[in-house]
């Protein structure tokens, strides 16, 4: 999971095309949830690979996945 920050930040404009099109193919309550759920994923997050970033990212991707996956269709 470590990998992931270094890649929404090498593409910034990729991971805002992926969040757009995944927010796209959820219903319209669904939407919503998942929003708020990546904004938490997000919040406090610096656009920089320091080890506290990457290790505060890492906690809140564990914590995305685990409410993503109650609700989330794919």
């Amino acid at each position: 999971m470590r990998p992931m920050l270094s890649l929404m930040l090498a593409s910034e404009s990729s991971f805002a095309a992926y969040k757009d099109h995944l927010l796209s193919s959820q219903s319209p309550e669904n939407q919503a949830k998942l929003n708020d759920t990546i904004n938490k994923l997000l919040a406090d997050v610096s656009r920089s690979l320091d080890s506290a970033n990457r290790d505060r990212f890492t906690q809140k991707l564990t914590a995305f996945r685990v409410t993503a996956r109650q609700f989330l269709t794919l």
